[in-house]
């Protein structure tokens, strides 16, 4: 399946970003009687309104305020450890290589997760990790208006992968690469270069922003139309703009017998017949056209809000019912949970690719934020004192501590939070043992033992 999406890409990413056609003027339409000098004056004092990125910010920021809570072992624990701090030699850990990974499936519907590695190893031992650190594998984010071809199976698994990366040798024309379950090529201004590899699948995961056909690798983006409305925006302000600065100032008029031409302009006077009647007075285009740009603008705003479903997210404020309110932030909710569900299917993509790679089990487990309600770190805590009291169990308050644990310390760091863990596991042990032995030394009537002092100790 050929990308056929590359200009669409292209404007969603200038819209969130604000550059390309919103930078230049690119994206300004020419109105059929406006002169080249006066488009090209106006591409000048374009400016651009961007509501695409608060949009999709609120989309994803979210998923992200707190920290994922992630259990994993197997052969490959240790090499993976390694792997999550620092994902591509450039000190990117999982969680920033996961949440680039959201912004771009959010925005464009699909993100592409490659995996290489500069060479082939097999992990026997933390001491063949630590030996072959280099070699160990990499991940990176494909962007989607980079991706040339996607071939898929019957079920949707991905047989061929063809994207373009920088050309080191060719500044204006990007090399081309190709991943296939048996190897890669790629194919430069200086020719071609190819490998194999035993891995028995294509090394792409993928991250969706919401659920979609299996066979469409290209799937429609839902900020398209947002995109596009504030492309329409951009024309709009453009033109609202260009009234301002050609009629907003007013033009003085008076009567005079003098036949040279005058200059109008802020500082100039347009004379007319002396012998009329009318007095000298200031004359003004009407407002009415600019009026019309102003509410449409503003209608346009409301309905990108409404559109991306985040009303009570970005700041637009408006008149509504208690009732009408709980369903808008139900509504917000449920589109992040759904989200969240799909980042953490795509994460352990990337766990088993990584397997496969260093040829190791790696069991692993990934948990994202489902409950996007607002509330504070003093209500968390209440929740997990309450859930601790129902006594279900050493698993289940494990569960309660890494909630309060990400829900508190959003900002610690994964050896941080493990190191905290484990000295939570122990202390659980403790308080164990220390009920066992208490309830062993029971050697009294009930209601007796237990309420009359210890005279040996107070001796």
């Amino acid at each position: 399946m050929k990308n056929k999406n590359v200009d669409l890409y292209k404007l969603l990413n200038a819209a969130y970003n604000g550059d390309g056609g919103f930078r230049d003027g690119g994206y300004l339409v020419q109105h059929p009687r406006e002169s080249n000098e006066k488009y090209q004056m106006r591409k000048t004092l374009a400016h651009y309104l961007n509501y695409t990125k608060p949009c999709v910010d609120a989309h994803v920021s979210p998923i992200f305020k707190t920290m994922a809570v992630r259990d994993y072992k197997g052969a490959a624990s240790g090499a993976w450890e390694i792997f999550a701090k620092d994902v591509d030699f450039l000190g990117t850990s999982i969680d920033k290589l996961m949440k680039k990974a959201a912004y771009v499936a959010k925005l464009n519907g699909v993100a592409y997760i490659v995996m290489d590695r500069a060479e082939e190893i097999k992990i026997n031992s933390l001491a063949d990790v630590e030996a072959n650190r280099n070699n160990l594998p990499y991940a990176f984010v494909v962007d989607a208006s980079s991706v040339v071809e996607v071939k898929l199976d019957k079920f949707g698994r991905i047989t061929k992968f063809v994207f373009s990366e920088p050309d080191p040798d060719n500044k204006y024309e990007p090399a081309k690469r190709t991943l296939t379950a048996d190897g890669w090529e790629l194919k430069t201004s200086k020719g071609e270069t190819r490998g194999t590899w035993d891995l028995g699948c294509v090394p792409v995961a993928r991250l969706f922003s919401k659920e979609h056909r299996s066979n469409d690798a290209f799937p429609p983006s839902e900020f398209e139309s947002i995109a596009r409305t504030n492309l329409a925006i951009y024309n709009m302000s453009s033109w609202l703009s260009d009234i301002l600065v050609n009629q907003t100032f007013s033009v003085l008029t008076y009567p005079s017998n003098d036949e040279e031409a005058i200059e109008i302009g802020t500082n100039n006077a347009l004379s007319y017949p002396a012998d009329s009647t009318h007095a000298p007075s200031f004359i003004a285009p009407s407002s009415e056209p600019a009026n019309i740009l102003i509410s449409q603008i503003s209608a346009l705003q409301q309905e990108i809000y409404r559109m991306a479903v985040v009303v009570n997210v970005t700041g637009v404020r408006s008149q509504q019912s208690g009732e009408a309110k709980a369903w808008d932030y139900e509504a917000t909710n449920q589109i992040l949970s759904d989200f969240a569900d799909m980042v953490e299917g795509a994460e352990k993509q990337v766990a088993r690719l990584f397997a496969v790679w260093v040829g190791a089990d790696l069991e692993y487990k990934v948990s994202y934020p489902s409950d996007f309600k607002i509330s504070e770190v003093e209500q968390e805590l209440a929740n997990a004192e309450v859930a601790k009291g129902l006594n279900f169990g050493d698993e289940f308050n494990m569960q309660v501590f890494k909630r309060v644990l990400t829900a508190y310390l959003p900002e610690l760091p994964d050896d941080e939070f493990d190191k905290i863990v484990k000295a939570y596991e122990q202390k659980q042990k403790e308080e164990k043992l220390d009920l066992m032995n208490v309830g062993g030394n029971d050697g009294g009537q009930e209601g007796q033992q237990g309420t009359e002092p210890n005279n040996s100790i107070i001796q």
